[in-house]
């Protein structure tokens, strides 16, 4: 028998999001060193340096500006807890998912600054893993617990960008 989820539960009970990030960042290395590839080999190096310090600032900016406002609203920003409270301004208002956004280009930034081909080659499926693993199980907990106001946002605001 499967039992319906709870408002109060968690939509998991593992914290996905900083998981697959240090993965996809330990798998590029890691493919790097194994290959000897080095981005600064195609690009030049202070160019690609220069964009993901920029990323990088951005990223961490918007992650900032997300978690004061989720506290200011009083509800959490781990990803395995239930929230409190449906926020819908600031950079929420761009996306529904503006942290992972940041998680992403974090990432992306990283693979640049420091000449990873292949953390950049394992960006997408670092956003796909987030989407299946963390996103989709948010929004169902989300739907759950707010209904109609939560999908009156999902159809005023895209998933990603």
């Amino acid at each position: 028998m499967i039992r319906p989820a709870r408002v109060d539960e968690p939509p998991s009970r593992t914290p996905w999001p900083p998981i697959l990030m240090a993965a996809t960042f330990a798998a590029g290395l890691a493919l790097d060193a194994a290959t000897g590839s080095k981005l600064s080999d195609r690009v030049p190096f202070s160019v690609a340096e220069a964009t993901g310090v920029a990323i990088i600032v951005m990223a961490l900016a918007n992650d900032v500006w997300c978690a004061r406002l989720l506290a200011r609203h009083g509800t959490t920003i781990m990803p395995h807890r239930a929230v409190s409270t449906l926020v819908t301004e600031g950079p929420f208002r761009y996306s529904r998912n503006p942290i992972y956004v940041s998680h992403v280009a974090l990432v992306f930034g990283l693979g640049l600054l420091l000449g990873s081909p292949f953390t950049l080659l394992l960006t997408p499926a670092l956003a796909f893993a987030l989407t299946k693993l963390a996103i989709e199980p948010e929004e169902r907990h989300l739907l759950d617990k707010f209904g109609s106001a939560y999908r009156a946002y999902m159809a005023r605001t895209r998933r990603w960008l």
